[in-house]
């Protein structure tokens, strides 16, 4: 069976990683807000959101395959639409090769599909808020490229899947790393050369190919190969596994759905009604804190195969444990990740000579408190999730169909705008999912949230103090 232990490795990786999948962003940020027009800078965040949206086609396929090929490896001979089977010694390589059949035929579909509603759908949207393709240079062009690129991303992106699940975290890590890298430097070398928004979305292009390169070489050692030549696959078999994972996927899908409607529809309707300066501001605010909070949530997600196993050794001490202490690492990084955005960015903005600015501190810092409490249930709602279950489908469709109205009637009828968006998410989220996910896993675990806090900090401080003496140990 494959080993899910996370390593220091694995953890360090996760972290670079992280970073350089936002460095993407994060990295050449800076030379994009200084060389890019704001209305390029307002189309490219628009760009993003369409294909935001258009990932929604996956629709919880990728955590569904990802969780059940760990089953697979942690020793499970067969795979149930809810709960999950006790692990065997052995791994069952029939089983295994007809679940990556299954992935290969959804993530083709799927990519197909996704390129054809970016190139109808997608080109009508982006023609209406460019004006007709006339207040960005190349507009047209620019769009097709980056659906291309959006087909090609779509297309590979499960192999994430099959090393997330295969525990191989620091792979994956270094797969992604690797892709991150080559975009980076396409797009530094490509805006340097005066090739503007267009330069940006050949790297999107681009650099997906070095990600696939390096997944199928980890993924597909000689071991595995050989185990895999040996069995056949079924097509009864991939109809039947499609069916456990569509069980939960479109569960998941929906809940994906929603949640885009709670938290990113409001930019596509903005697009709408504001100018592409402001939604420079808006996109620029919107993607400052995805990185924060991917970055703060690095930890917690590098664990999720590790949770899975628990899940199937029925070690729900462990489990909890261990989630506790991922939560604690978010909580510390993001309110200071935060403090910072809120305190500094203006001048950092300033400094750099950016054409994009970030909106008032009121938005900012509501904003902020916003993207605390939703990562916060999301990642509770997670660990529902590695039980094999999925609750909360109705109360997110619900959150996200009333934050699109509630976005809808602030932007047509008052002229709070970005700030009115901010506030229906905000208020859409806290009414219900906020605190009812939560409560729901401190509950299963027999803690109260504030136990949950304790255990987290505990674990917290038992690392530092392991780490100090280490490094005594070193000296």
């Amino acid at each position: 069976m494959a080993n899910f232990k996370l390593t220091k490795k694995d953890i360090l990786w996760s972290y670079i990683s992280q970073f350089l999948n936002l460095g993407a962003g994060l990295i050449t940020l800076p030379f994009v807000l200084r060389i890019l027009t704001a209305d390029e800078i307002g189309m490219n965040y628009l760009m993003i959101t369409v294909s935001t949206m258009v990932a929604l086609l996956d629709f919880g396929f990728a955590p569904q395959f990802a969780r059940n090929i760990t089953y697979v490896f942690a020793g499970a001979q067969a795979l149930h639409k809810e709960g999950v089977e006790k692990g065997a010694d052995t791994i069952n390589y029939t089983l295994l090769k007809n679940m990556i059949g299954v992935a290969k035929m959804v993530y083709t579909r799927l990519a197909v599909l996704s390129l054809l509603i970016m190139l109808t759908a997608g080109t009508w949207y982006i023609y209406r808020v460019t004006e007709g393709f006339t207040n960005v240079p190349r507009s047209l062009l620019i769009w097709i490229i980056y659906s291309f690129s959006v087909f090609f991303n779509v297309y590979f992106f499960y192999y994430t899947s099959l090393l997330m699940g295969r525990g191989r975290v620091k792979e994956s890590k270094i797969a992604m790393i690797a892709q991150k890298l080559s975009s980076i430097c396409l797009t530094l070398g490509l805006l340097f050369a005066g090739v503007g928004l267009l330069g940006v979305v050949l790297s999107n292009l681009l650099s997906p190919f070095v990600g696939r390169f390096i997944s199928h070489k980890f993924f597909y050692d000689k071991e595995l190969k050989q185990n895999l030549e040996n069995v056949g696959e079924s097509r009864e078999q991939k109809i039947e596994l499609f069916k456990i994972i569509w069980y939960n996927a479109k569960k998941l899908g929906l809940v994906f759905l929603g949640s885009y409607a709670a938290n990113k529809f409001g930019m596509f309707l903005a697009g709408l009604f504001l100018s592409l300066q402001e939604i420079a501001s808006f996109g620029l605010m919107m993607q400052l804190f995805n990185i924060l909070a991917s970055t703060s949530s690095t930890f917690n997600s590098a664990c999720q195969p590790q949770f899975a196993a628990y899940r199937t050794s029925g070690d729900n001490d462990g489990l909890i444990k261990r989630f506790a202490f991922t939560m604690n690492i978010f909580y510390i990084i993001f309110i200071v990740g935060a403090l910072i955005i809120i305190c500094l960015g203006p001048w950092i903005l300033k400094l750099i000579g950016s054409n994009a600015t970030l909106p008032s501190i009121l938005t900012v810092t509501i904003y902020a408190i916003m993207m605390l409490l939703e990562k916060n249930h999301a990642q509770f709602s997670t660990i529902i999730v590695t039980g094999n279950q999925i609750p909360f489908v109705e109360s997110t469709l619900i959150a996200g169909g009333a934050m699109c109205v509630l976005s809808f009637f602030s932007l047509k009828f008052t002229s709070l705008g970005i700030l009115g968006v901010v506030a229906a998410e905000g208020l859409c989220n806290a009414v219900y999912a906020n605190w009812k996910w939560p409560y729901v896993v401190c509950k299963q675990f027999h803690v109260n949230f504030f136990k949950f806090l304790k255990i987290g900090a505990q674990g917290t401080i038992a690392a530092i103090e392991s780490f100090l003496k280490r490094s005594k140990v070193t000296k």
